[in-house]
């Protein structure tokens, strides 16, 4: 999973860093990234991972975001602006990984740790496989979208910054996004109700 102690060994381009809340990331010392990495990485591994449903492949795509992230010139930026820009960077390998293999994933796909042999498997098993049948109906971008806002709390201009969309549609498209799921959950309620 996350190897934590992997970050001891990273080169850093300068060691002394003067202003923690807002500085260039060609001046990002070692105890500014260890902030950073210790902020967003397990937030960022849990999007990737449920996204891609395979921890390896989180876990390098993990690694190649902060690669990325630490190569690529910027502006000063905040943490929460430093957040964003690793969930957009996220997002498009992920995009970019599907792209190459030529492949469909499921991006929320059933929790694999419950045995469904079990002859009574916990409700908190039932309905979180229930819920991600749902997400199964949703379009790619409906569940970033709802991931985004709901599971990592992420503002409408963050949402807009990662995807690549404008600020204002941001609420239109989760709104349609929320109708659209609870459509999806009350079928299934009538489908269960009607047997």
């Amino acid at each position: 999973m996350i190897d934590e102690e992997a970050i001891e060994n990273l080169p850093y381009q300068d060691e002394a860093a003067s202003n923690q809340d807002i500085q260039p990331l060609d001046a990002m010392n070692e105890a500014s990234f260890k902030n950073l990495y210790a902020n967003t990485a397990r937030p960022i591994w849990l999007y990737i991972h449920r996204v891609v449903n395979n921890a390896a492949l989180a876990d390098d795509l993990l690694q190649e975001t902060f690669f990325r992230f630490l190569r690529t010139s910027l502006p000063p930026m905040t943490l929460p602006q430093q957040r964003s820009y690793l969930f957009k960077i996220s997002t498009r390998l992920i995009q970019d990984h599907w792209r190459h293999t030529k492949r469909e994933t499921f991006w929320f796909a059933a929790d694999s740790s419950a045995d469904p042999a079990s002859p009574d498997p916990a409700p908190a098993q039932l309905q979180r496989r229930e819920m991600a049948q749902h997400f199964l109906g949703l379009t790619p971008q409906e569940r970033t979208l709802l991931w985004l806002a709901y599971v990592e709390g992420s503002q409408h201009n963050e949402i807009a910054e990662t995807l690549g969309l404008k600020s204002k549609s941001i609420r239109v498209l989760l709104f349609r996004a929320r109708r659209k799921l609870a459509t999806l959950i009350r079928g299934s309620e009538g489908k269960r109700g009607g047997l």
